[in-house]
């Protein structure tokens, strides 16, 4: 497996672990949960869709590379 590939799998895993841990994180325990909690949640609810995007991105920068 090339670098490119393995970089595209990890954004891949990383975007899903963000988003399964912004859900949790948003519905753990809906009366003790805070401000906190859900502001975390949030938050990597964000970053979830930032790295989607940056895969995109790095995937159509990565055509013109040759390994």
């Amino acid at each position: 497996m090339s670098i490119k590939g393995f970089h595209l799998i990890f954004i891949t895993v990383a975007a899903l672990f963000c988003a399964g841990f912004g859900i949790w994180a948003i519905f753990i325990n809906e009366i003790d949960r805070g401000v906190g909690m859900t502001s975390i949640g949030i938050a990597t609810l964000i970053a979830s869709v930032g790295l989607v995007f940056y895969g995109f991105h790095f995937r159509r920068k990565a055509k013109d590379i040759i390994v």
